[in-house]
């Protein structure tokens, strides 16, 4: 399976990185946003791309649901809504601020540099991507600019294709906790998602409003339904999406004591509740246990980012494929 994308993004100025296993390609003036990772020995495009939703412009304070919805976003200083710690004057915006901006860029043949500055807080947020045979490694550079720490956590933000039969593997039975829910997976949601938020689960099974047993570590369509989880970051620090059907996998290797979760939100046939529905599942790797930057805090879990210090981390993507030629 692959998505012709060209149409989607000819208005756009894209950055291209490729070599015989891989091509990806960055949007900088749409927040740096990834909107194709395609693995060209499957012919598989790994990213979500919604047609009924074009990519446009966007500003600071824009709402994330009022845009496209699509591809790989980074989200700084914090994903959900809510005031800043200790400070109801300064709100946080939709999914942070740094898709909603134009970053700077840099690219060589197997690299693209992107580097952004905040507004909300005062930080230099700077990524890049290189591309390794079948691998990408993400390495992230946080500076805060100002003369006072901050509070912020980062979360990486990918969309992927949701296919039948997907399998989500991690090894041992990390913790988790429920982020909200649309699906009666995790107890009830009430009617805003949030009923039994931040209730504790082992990875994969959690219990449903019926009190049996669900394994979420499988995608299957059978009932439309969305519902996000954070889970610990697993002692090897190893996540695989594992797509049977197309024999391709990707993996995510991270350092768990630099990024202690790992948030997955499913989302099959059901939000946004107007219009397309999407078909995505997002791993997230984060550190915050949670989406609103000032819950974290009130968890004892908020970053805290010192003035004129760089904070450096990175993780890395490797894709398998199993088919003919491999």
């Amino acid at each position: 399976m692959i998505a012709d994308v060209s149409e989607y993004i000819q208005d756009w100025k894209v950055e291209v990185i490729e070599n015989e296993c891989l091509k990806v390609c960055v949007i900088p003036e749409l927040g740096a946003k990834i909107v194709q990772i395609t693995d060209k020995r499957a012919q598989y495009e790994w990213l979500w791309t919604d047609a009924s939703r074009p990519l446009r412009a966007r500003v600071s304070g824009d709402l994330y649901d009022q845009h496209d919805i699509s591809g790989f976003d980074e989200c700084f200083p914090n994903i959900g809504i809510s005031p800043y710690p200790n400070n109801a004057n300064i709100s946080m915006p939709d999914h942070g601020e740094l898709w909603s901006q134009a970053w700077q860029y840099q690219r060589s043949e197997h690299s693209v540099t992107t580097s952004v500055e905040g507004k909300v807080l005062p930080y230099t947020f700077q990524r890049t991507i290189t591309l390794q045979e079948d691998s990408l490694l993400f390495s992230y550079s946080i500076e805060n600019l100002g003369l006072e720490e901050f509070y912020a956590f980062w979360s990486a933000h990918p969309l992927f294709h949701a296919v039948e039969g997907m399998e989500i593997i991690v090894n041992g039975n990390p913790s988790m906790t429920k982020e909200f829910g649309f699906s009666g997976r995790m107890g009830s949601d009430g009617n805003d998602g949030y009923e039994g938020h931040l209730d504790k689960y082992v990875w994969p099974h959690t219990l449903d409003e019926a009190g049996s047993t669900q394994d979420i570590s499988h995608i299957t369509y059978a009932k439309a339904l969305t519902d996000k989880v954070v889970l610990n970051s697993p002692e090897d620090g190893v996540i695989t999406l594992l797509n049977h059907k197309d024999q391709v996998s990707v993996s995510f290797i991270l350092d768990p004591k630099k990024i202690p979760y790992v948030g997955v939100c499913f989302n099959l046939n059901a939000w946004p509740f107007s219009g397309q529905k999407g078909k995505w599942l997002a791993i997230e790797p984060s550190f915050g246990p949670t989406d609103k930057l000032d819950e974290c805090q009130n968890l004892g879990q908020a970053p805290i980012f010192a003035p004129n210090h760089r904070f450096k981390f990175e993780f890395s993507m490797v894709f398998g494929y199993s088919g003919r030629g491999n």
